[in-house]
């Protein structure tokens, strides 16, 4: 007889809870937002390529979408409504707990919350990808409308579409499929981050304290990429020397104190009035 294969309890609390959040309308209408502000953006750029009379490369438009930073701002709400109502306290939980111990389901809802942020970023990169096979082409080069974006010289058609792409160091050191995985790192780390943040405040202080949080930090983040050059698109640490590795692993570190915050406050905290 075959042994039975042991599922580790926190990975299970994760997918029991995928389960249920899945099919709920607020877990919905997150994806359907993100997908939204996706398709606004996107009407931009191929209505640019058109204009440019070329194809464009499949994976460009969610390079240059994420990395004008305003797309980035505005994806992330669908991603919060996501995530809301983290921790996820249902009928089961005390039950969960009893059984699992306070650690491991908080490791389980900490899971969850980065399966998320993976998941809807993914839904984002591959949304733009599919959008893009009609009118675009395969393959590791750049292609001639966003070679004219980053060099200026469709400076009116460009304007007429509210595009812009600064990705000239990316272009210079990056194919268009390593540039589209960096993209997406980046993008997956501050959904994962924002994410936690979330998750801790909720679970430490309660109430909304997480999306006050996440706002403050969202917009904070804003404000510093036009004062402090702390920007969230890698077209901005791209020099060949392996600077577009320094944003992906200052979020690590802040997400892994994020989780520390976590593990010392689960034991404290009264999980019922969250």
């Amino acid at each position: 007889m075959r042994k039975a294969i042991r599922i580790p309890m926190a990975v299970r609390i994760t997918f029991g809870t995928l389960r249920k959040e899945m099919s709920s309308l607020r877990v919905i209408m997150g994806y359907l937002l993100g997908m939204t502000f996706l398709a606004l953006a996107l009407n931009d750029f191929f209505g640019y390529a058109m204009d440019i009379k070329e194809p464009v490369n499949i994976f460009e438009a969610f390079i240059v979408m994420e990395n004008q930073g305003i797309a980035g701002r505005f994806w992330v709400l669908g991603y919060l409504l996501i995530i809301a109502d983290a921790p996820f306290v249902r009928r089961n939980t005390y039950m969960l707990l009893y059984r699992s111990g306070r650690r491991v389901w908080n490791m389980g809802m900490l899971l969850y919350v980065l399966i998320q942020a993976f998941a809807y970023s993914g839904c984002l990169a591959v949304g733009s990808v599919v959008a893009g096979i009609p009118c675009g082409f395969f393959g590791r080069l750049w292609s001639s409308p966003v070679y004219l974006l980053v060099t200026n010289a469709s400076g009116a058609i460009a304007e007429k579409y509210r595009i812009f792409f600064e990705g000239a160091a990316l272009m210079k050191h990056m194919t268009v499929l390593q540039a589209f995985g960096i993209t997406f790192l980046y993008l997956f780390c501050y959904f994962a981050f924002l994410g936690v943040l979330l998750y801790v405040c909720n679970l430490v202080l309660g109430g909304f304290w997480g999306l006050m949080a996440v706002a403050a930090v969202h917009l904070g983040g804003a404000v510093l990429s036009f004062t402090a050059g702390l920007h969230q698109s890698p077209v901005y640490y791209m020099d060949g020397a392996g600077s577009q590795w320094r944003y992906p692993g200052m979020m690590c570190g802040f997400t892994f104190a994020m989780v520390l915050v976590s593990l010392a406050a689960i034991e404290r905290v009264d999980i019922q009035a969250r």
